[in-house]
């Protein structure tokens, strides 16, 4: 029975880092307020491609031990490489993600961002820097739908997973209060507007992630062994570094825009599970699209050259 409480951690307990970027290197004006939502996909590639290939691998051999009447066996090595893709999949599994985002810009400079995303499986705040600006200034008199900017940017995240354990919780044998996953994100930002219309962008990332078991459920799977005879030990805690990039493009009309983008790259995580250490990370895809919305005009704080109204009557001279 001390058994079930760790493989059901394995079925209730995965979930992914929402990978999307859904922004320029521009920020918002200050004033300014962006809503945004959108839905990707996690597909991890390499862990898919591993299962796809044991399993033809794995079929071969048993049509075979069929054919020539033989019983067919199953290698510890082969044992092993199943239950570090199954383990990598129930950790990380493939499926859906939705996300609403809100950004707001907060120095006259427009030179500075902040915003919160809520997605499926977490909460995240961010904010990103302007470094360098190229093509028309931000005190043009063009309005921004006919401006062109060429942006770089530096940006700083964290996450907090917001996901629970409840099946461990119904089977009364081991309460779950202490699971808990955080990330640290580093995303450099490059884009180019063409008249606030169509938007293209790239950002490079690097994303921590760390793991944090509850400590009974760790104590539990610690003494394991008595009841199952092998080892079922599970780590206090996890890392992970995920090394990737997201490519899109945004197109509208002022103040709505369609994204759509692709992020991709490499998930490294090595942890020693079940007396092991398993390969869990692997190349990862995540393809999104959205929906941003942003008002026209900032709420506060200096209006640009194109939003001052103009006058064309004479001035009037007091004696």
């Amino acid at each position: 029975m001390r058994l079930l409480p760790l493989l059901a951690l394995l079925t209730v307990t995965g979930c992914a880092s929402t990978l999307s970027t859904m922004q320029t290197a521009k920020p918002l004006a200050r004033g300014q307020f962006q809503v945004s939502g959108g839905t990707g996909l996690f597909t991890p590639v390499g862990q898919l491609a591993t299962l796809i290939d044991q399993g033809i691998d794995q079929g071969k051999e048993i049509n075979e031990a069929i054919k020539s009447g033989q019983p067919y066996h199953l290698s510890e090595d082969e044992a092993q490489r199943l239950l570090g893709v199954g383990m990598a999949l129930a950790v990380a599994p493939p499926g859906p993600a939705n996300e609403l985002m809100i950004r707001t810009g907060l120095l006259e400079s427009n030179t500075l961002d902040l915003g919160v995303r809520l997605s499926t499986t977490s909460m995240r705040f961010d904010g990103k820097v302007r470094l360098a600006h190229g093509g028309d200034p931000d005190d043009s008199p063009l309005p921004d739908y006919k401006r062109k900017s060429y942006d770089l940017a530096i940006g700083l995240g964290y996450s907090r997973h917001v996901f629970k354990s409840p099946v461990l919780d119904v089977l009364e044998i081991v309460k779950v209060d202490e699971f808990s996953r955080w990330d640290l994100e580093v995303p450099v930002y490059l884009s180019m507007d063409l008249g606030d219309i169509f938007k293209l962008y790239a950002a490079p990332k690097y994303i921590y992630s760390h793991t944090s078991l509850d400590s009974r459920l760790v104590d539990v799977s610690q003494s394991g062994q008595n009841v199952t005879g092998f080892d079922v030990s599970l780590p206090a805690e996890v890392s992970s570094h995920f090394y990737g990039a997201s490519v899109g493009f945004a197109l509208g009309y002022k103040y709505v825009h369609l994204y759509a983008e692709l992020t991709g790259g490499y998930t490294d995580c090595r942890p020693v599970v079940f007396g092991q250490q398993r390969d869990l990370g692997g190349v990862t895809l995540y393809p999104s699209v959205g929906i941003a919305i942003k008002n026209p005009l900032p709420f506060w704080g200096r209006a640009s050259r194109a939003d001052s109204p103009v006058t064309t009557e004479s001035p009037i001279t007091v004696p």
